[in-house]
């Protein structure tokens, strides 16, 4: 499991610097997007504490827009509030991993069947410019925006499927899901999974033709594929367990 750091370095990144004024309400965002992108990458662990103070003086900003952006992602469920009113990482909760598979396979399949009958042309648009720059995140081995992009990719489906509250449940799923993501393919990327990369475009790209040629069917069974190799994969290799590996049986010694 990939270990995140603590470390405060980047002390000030966010500032405007010197002379350059800063129009209200983008210091908050500033810091929202700074944490979220830290916490989703795992670069912040589960638990860590978040003080109002250093994070003020990190962004060089004062308490409110902090406290303001701590507010923002504590609804999206990745910061949690103590009951000494301090601020913390959530905590990930490894056991509900199968939970999530199986939501995020659900709302998969009926977003994308929903897309395929419901799509307008400026959404095909998005998904389209979507399915290719994430493509080219996945060629040239980029985790970070592949993570963030194959997020992306999904919730403009669910856009174009013409509901809303599936837009909020997808959001809500792949917000939380760039974590377990994150954590998967931290994982393994040093062993170059070439296979879930493949995956990821072909079933990607199958879904985009499908919701382009209105087929409902065809986009549903691809994204059922996209979620269940993944899912088999993750499922794999958090059950996996090393210690199996070990053999606790004396070693023969050398003949001299």
């Amino acid at each position: 499991m990939v270990r995140a750091s603590k470390s405060r370095s980047g002390k000030g990144a966010g500032a405007d610097g010197p002379g350059r004024k800063r129009s209200r309400g983008s210091g908050a965002e500033t810091v929202y997007e700074a944490l979220r992108s830290d916490i989703l990458g795992l670069k912040m662990e589960p638990g860590t504490l978040l003080d109002e103070t250093e994070l003020a003086e990190r962004f060089k900003l004062s308490r409110s827009p902090v406290r303001e952006a701590l507010i923002r992602l504590s609804g999206e469920g990745l910061v949690q509030t103590l009951r000494n009113r301090s601020s913390i990482v959530a905590p990930f909760d490894v056991a509900a991993i199968p939970s999530y598979l199986d939501a995020n396979e659900l709302m998969y399949r009926v977003t994308a069947r929903l897309a395929a009958l419901n799509r307008q042309a400026s959404q095909l648009a998005a998904i389209q410019e979507l399915f290719r720059d994430h493509a080219a995140a996945t060629k040239r081995g980029d985790m970070e925006a592949m993570i963030r992009l194959n997020r992306d990719f999904h919730l403009a489906i669910a856009k174009a499927s013409g509901n809303s509250l599936y837009v909020s449940w997808m959001r809500q799923i792949l917000d939380q899901g760039q974590r377990i993501l994150g954590l998967y393919l931290h994982d393994v990327w040093e062993r170059a999974d070439a296979a879930l990369s493949s995956h990821w475009t072909k079933t990607h790209l199958a879904i985009v033709r499908a919701i382009e040629e209105r087929d409902p069917d065809a986009a549903e069974e691809a994204a059922r594929r996209d979620a269940e190799t993944t899912s088999a994969r993750m499922k794999e290799r958090f059950a996996s367990r090393p210690s199996g590996e070990i053999s606790l049986e004396p070693r023969k010694r050398r003949e001299r």
